[in-house]
């Protein structure tokens, strides 16, 4: 049994398919075949039904076991390379495109001051793809806001409180107000999120709060886009107060009263792994990196 049988191995349980698990291994469909048949020799059984690529119920048993045997040989390397004072590899946080560029000025910064040999590697992910990158060791931490329940394997800490704010162009009528109420959004054209986003869902159970039903007119994934189209005028939009940099001249910001409420913005990392040095420096010390507190 070795470590390329059982990087195979789950991946052809995650892709239910040999030939796309070896695309996304960058092997041959006979090498990956061939790996998973010597596994099964090793361990005399079957793993996976050949049919519909699924697992049997060996296979499933297997899979967790798989998983913590490459969990262990990555955190014996990162130990070893520790204990020879050499930074490991890049240390890759995950983050939603939402909070990418509030966190990474100060983020970069704080690596450069504190950690100069250890490269970072910032990836934007979708809330859900953050905790299964690292669940699946694929990122070694995720910056992200709170969704649903948290699966027992991970850990998190509060890093901030943001807030929604209601943003329109500085040539609309509304930039001229000091305060809006709940009830005028409702007469508004808005640009919202796109409906399977993390901020969408935190934004709709705040309007249902409220009893607010907005006349969206256009959905985007991403909050830079959301912004472009606010500030060339095609409608007005709530986005997290965060991701609105104070010294934007295209874009306006409009009180709504009352509107109190908050949503966390946690940092997510393994509770079971053996955590490196950098990655418990991180957690750490996190509390001096995060974005600017949201008005």
């Amino acid at each position: 049994m070795n470590e390329q049988q059982l990087i195979s191995f789950i991946e052809v349980a995650r892709k239910q398919h040999f030939r796309l698990a070896a695309k996304s291994l960058r092997l041959t469909q006979p090498a990956v075949s061939a790996q998973i048949r010597t596994l099964e020799e090793e361990l005399g059984t079957t793993l996976f039904y050949r049919t519909q690529v699924k697992l049997t119920p060996s296979g499933a048993l297997f899979l967790p076991y798989a998983q913590q045997i490459l969990d262990l040989i990555r955190d014996s390397r990162e130990a070893v390379s520790e204990h020879e004072q050499k930074p490991f590899g890049p240390l890759t946080i995950g983050t939603t495109s939402c909070l990418s560029m509030a966190i990474l000025p100060r983020l970069a910064k704080y690596f450069q001051t504190r950690h100069p040999d250890l490269p970072l590697r910032l990836l934007t992910l979708p809330t859900e793809q953050v905790i299964q990158q690292l669940n699946e060791g694929k990122i070694d931490a995720g910056i992200a806001y709170q969704t649903g329940q948290i699966p027992g394997h991970i850990e998190t800490r509060t890093l901030f409180y943001d807030s929604f704010t209601l943003i329109t162009a500085p040539s609309h009528p509304l930039a001229k107000s000091s305060y809006l109420s709940p009830g005028q959004i409702e007469q508004l054209p808005m640009i919202s999120f796109a409906p399977t986003t993390t901020e969408r869902g935190i934004l709709d159970e705040l309007l249902h709060q409220y009893r607010v039903h907005p006349q969206i007119v256009i959905e985007l994934s991403s909050v830079e886009e959301i912004k472009q189209l606010v500030a060339e005028g095609y409608g007005v939009a709530l986005v997290p107060t965060v991701s609105v940099d104070s010294g934007n001249q295209q874009l306006q910001r409009v009180r709504i009263t009352p509107f109190d409420h908050s949503f966390p913005v946690l940092l997510y990392y393994p509770a079971k792994r053996y955590q490196s040095r950098s990655i418990r420096q991180l957690i750490d010390d996190i509390s001096g990196v995060y974005p600017a507190e949201a008005e």
